[in-house]
């Protein structure tokens, strides 16, 4: 159960930054100043009213008047996480250096020796000729 729930738990991580590294492109196009068509990753289909011209009333002068397209393609582009995934340097002086070398030297012998001594294993304890407890009478409880 605990095996299942780490796969679990460790895919689910995995996913989340997997989708928050994304970058994507929302494209939107808007006729007459309401979106008509959305869409993620490719150009939005237009409505056909592209050559179109609206009058539009500015508030300057009411007499004034300008042409615009009735129609407009907005592109916005969500940016993803980019944190993760730079990496880092490291940079040693040469007093660290030695140091991490005398700790790996030291920390390798050490191993070495724990794995070779095996006069443990082959001691043999000495004959009991009487049993002291019972000679003596003291007994724990």
């Amino acid at each position: 159960m605990k095996q299942i729930f780490h796969k679990i738990a460790s895919t689910f991580l995995a996913l989340i930054v997997l989708f928050s590294s994304f970058s994507f492109m929302v494209n939107k196009h808007i006729c007459g100043g309401e979106v008509v068509n959305t869409t993620l990753f490719i150009d939005a289909d237009n409505c056909g009213m592209d050559m179109q011209i609206c009058e539009n009333k500015t508030l300057e002068s009411k007499a004034s008047i300008e042409k615009e397209p009735c129609c407009k393609d907005i592109s916005e582009l969500i940016q993803g996480n980019d944190n993760n995934q730079q990496a880092q340097v490291f940079h040693l002086s040469i007093s660290q250096m030695e140091f991490v070398k005398a700790f790996v030297y030291t920390f390798i012998n050490n191993l070495k020796i724990a794995t070779t001594s095996v006069a443990v294993y082959v001691y043999k304890p000495p004959l009991v000729l009487r049993n002291i407890q019972t000679f003596f009478q003291v007994f724990r409880i």
